[in-house]
C-alpha cells in the first residue's frame, strides 16, 4: 500500500510542477507579447520614418537632374504608391514653369509628365505645400513595368526633348502630399 501512496504523491507532485510550469510559461509569453507589440510599433514607425527620408532631399530643393532620374528608377518598384511629376524645359517650350506651392503656381497636372505611377487627380497648395486629391476616387494607379520602363527610357532619350531629364539640368522639386499630409510623391520643376 505504501507503493500506491507514494505514486499517487508523485503523480500530484508532478501534475502541480506541470501546471507550475505552463503557468509561467504562459506569463512570460503574456509579457514578450506586449513587449513584441511595443516593439513592432516603433519598427513601423522607424520603417516609415527611413521610408520618408528618401524623399527628404526633394523637398524644397535644387537638385540636378540625375537626382531626379536616380529617383525615378529608385522608385519604380512602388508604382501605385508614389508618384514623380516632372516639367522639364523642353516640355514647356524652352521656359521655366516656375513652380512655387507658397503661391500656387505651376500646379497644373497637365504640366508634367506623370512617372511611377498614373493620376486623374488635381495639384493644389495649401499651407506652403503641394496637395494632391482626386475627390472620392483612386489617388495615384499603378502602370505596368513596360510602361515604366518606356518612360524612364524617355526620360533619358535627348532625342525627345518634351521628356529628356538633363541629368545636367537644375530642378525646383517639392514634395507631393495627399490630403491626410502623407507623402505621395516629388514634384520638379527644371529651372536652368
Amino acid at each position: 500500500m505504501d507503493g500506491n501512496i507514494s505514486k499517487a504523491l508523485w503523480l500530484g507532485v508532478s501534475i502541480l510542477l506541470f501546471i507550475a510550469v505552463v503557468t509561467i510559461g504562459l506569463s512570460v509569453f503574456g509579457t514578450m507579447r506586449d513587449v513584441s507589440a511595443a516593439a513592432s510599433g516603433n519598427i513601423n514607425s522607424i520603417a516609415q520614418s527611413l521610408a520618408e527620408e528618401d524623399f527628404r532631399a526633394f523637398d524644397g530643393k535644387e537638385v540636378k537632374g540625375d537626382q531626379v532620374l536616380s529617383a525615378i528608377n529608385n522608385l519604380s518598384g512602388r508604382s501605385g504608391e508614389v508618384i514623380v511629376l516632372v516639367n522639364t524645359l523642353g516640355l514647356n517650350g524652352g521656359s521655366s514653369l516656375g513652380l512655387d506651392p507658397h503661391t500656387g503656381a505651376g500646379l497644373n497636372l497637365s504640366n508634367y509628365t506623370q512617372y511611377v505611377s498614373q493620376t486623374n487627380g488635381s495639384l493644389s497648395a495649401k499651407n506652403d505645400c503641394v496637395i494632391l486629391s482626386n475627390g472620392s476616387g483612386e489617388l495615384l494607379k499603378s502602370i505596368s513595368k513596360t510602361i515604366r520602363d518606356t518612360a524612364r527610357r524617355d526620360a533619358e532619350n535627348s532625342n525627345l526633348p518634351g521628356k529628356y531629364i538633363n541629368p545636367a539640368g537644375r530642378f525646383r522639386s517639392y514634395l507631393v502630399y495627399d490630403d491626410n499630409q502623407v507623402i505621395r510623391g516629388i514634384i520638379c520643376a527644371q529651372v536652368q
